[in-house]
């Protein structure tokens, strides 16, 4: 059975191949470069003003140095930094200097034997003026090798620069999976858990995937629960509120028809007790109506029938709520002079202040004054 090829694995093949095209760029351009030079230097024009041009170097450099004749061995350094120009300079037929290795010049005064070159002129001569005297010599520009080197050397740098972008290349699809699988973590982070996630290839990336996938999935399956959970919470609230609020109407409504008997208004007890009935049967009903609300949640925001209330009789209400609660325990409220209407829910509001008190009473050491 084949091996399936990992994440690491492709990531070496890449390199590899973006070492191999880097190398065959370098190798071809090179065989080009070469073949261009040749057929330049090939014509007669080109090869003609390459070597003028170093006749005219030469010279300035024997101008420089006010070279003689017999200084001719100087010319040495000038030679090894021009490595690709050969010349052999002549004093009439006797041969004077040759850069080229295969022609040992023989210098004047050194021995006293006197070497002859042939005459044949298969390069044109050119004049070179010394200190004591005038001299001809034959020159070759072999300009491939001079221009060559310096090619290939900047073909290097052009191969070695070239490597990532092979490798960028040779990688585009792992990139382009890897920026995908990124768009869809995003829309996963934004609440989109009915697209699925892609799964392409069987390396890392893949089991990343898949593995993101079934975590999708597992949201989703989770979503819908709680769902589910909250739309049972929300109807059992709702069949709730509607069962209390029947009695609670009917409890308010018979407190409304005794407090309007004569029999239940002349007593001043009965009527007291009335009233508190219903108040709370009233304050039952707003509490129903809160808890029903909370069914209207939307995004975790409840809906508030917010109005201009004054906030010393919200305080006053809930103040008479606790005194009817803990008749023994007086409890005061100061309140500042200045009349303030604030937006509020009254119920909501009564019921924190309420809370608050109860809390105080509750867990304060001295329950005789609140």
């Amino acid at each position: 059975m084949r091996k399936k090829l990992g994440l690491s694995g492709k990531l070496v093949l890449m390199i590899l191949f973006s070492a191999l095209a880097s190398a065959v760029f370098l190798v071809g351009m090179q065989v080009v470069l070469n073949k261009a030079l040749w057929l330049y230097f090939d014509q007669p024009e080109t090869q003609q003003k390459a070597v003028e041009k170093q006749v005219q170097e030469l010279q300035s450099y024997i101008d420089r140095r006010g070279l003689s004749s017999r200084d001719i061995d100087k010319l040495d350094d000038w030679s090894v930094r021009n490595g690709s120009t050969m010349f052999i300079i002549y004093d009439r037929s006797r041969m004077l200097y040759s850069s080229y290795p295969l022609v040992a010049p023989v210098y004047e005064g050194r021995e006293n034997v006197t070497e002859t070159v042939p005459a044949e002129r298969w390069l044109p001569m050119y004049s070179l003026t010394f200190s004591d005297k005038e001299a001809t010599a034959m020159f070759y520009y072999n300009g491939v090798d001079a221009y060559y080197g310096k090619g290939c050397e900047i073909l290097l740098l052009v191969s070695f620069a070239l490597f990532p972008l092979f490798f960028f290349l040779s990688s585009r699809k792992i990139i382009r999976y890897i920026l995908l699988l990124s768009g869809e973590i995003q829309a996963m982070e934004g609440g989109d858990l009915d697209h699925a996630i892609t799964i392409q290839g069987d390396d890392e990336l893949a089991l990343l995937a898949t593995s993101l996938d079934g975590l999708r999935l597992t949201l989703r399956q989770q979503q819908a629960e709680e769902a589910q959970a909250a739309a049972k919470v929300k109807s059992l609230i709702t069949e709730m509120s509607h069962d209390l609020r029947t009695p609670l109407t009917a409890i308010s409504g018979a407190a409304s028809v005794l407090l309007s008997s004569e029999e239940i208004a002349s007593s001043e007890r009965s009527a007291s007790l009335v009233r508190d009935i219903k108040s709370d049967a009233d304050s039952l009903s707003a509490m129903v109506e809160n808890l029903l609300s909370i069914t209207k949640i939307r995004d975790g925001v409840m809906p508030l029938n917010k109005q201009e209330e004054m906030l010393e009789e919200v305080a006053g209400d809930a103040l008479l709520t606790m005194r009817r609660r803990f008749p023994d325990c007086p409890i005061a409220l100061e309140l500042s002079d200045d009349i303030l209407y604030l937006p509020m829910e009254p119920m909501l509001i009564k019921q924190v202040i309420v809370n608050l008190l109860e809390n105080a009473v509750r867990h304060s050491g001295d329950t005789q004054h609140i």
